[in-house]
């Protein structure tokens, strides 16, 4: 079965900013950085696996993927 991303606001998913939905978008991003943060310090103190990544991930869309995605990049040194 394949996954549906959920139907939400699509404004708040624009990478166009200005249509007024960059206060949205900004919170979404924030919320992916603390929930890979949160990932990140289960995963080094081992109570977290590549599993809970791979459903994470999969639950995931738009801004707060992008900011999941960023802290992950900065933790194994791909983005500086």
């Amino acid at each position: 079965m394949a996954a549906v991303a959920p139907q939400g606001n699509t404004q708040d998913e624009s990478p166009d900013c200005h249509s007024g939905g960059c206060s949205g978008q900004a919170l979404h991003v924030i919320a992916g950085e603390a929930k890979a943060a949160e990932f990140l310090t289960r995963l080094h103190s081992q109570q977290a696996d590549p599993d809970e990544l791979a459903v994470l991930v999969s639950m995931m869309y738009g801004a707060a993927l992008r900011g999941f995605c960023r802290v992950i990049a900065k933790a194994i040194g791909g983005v500086r």
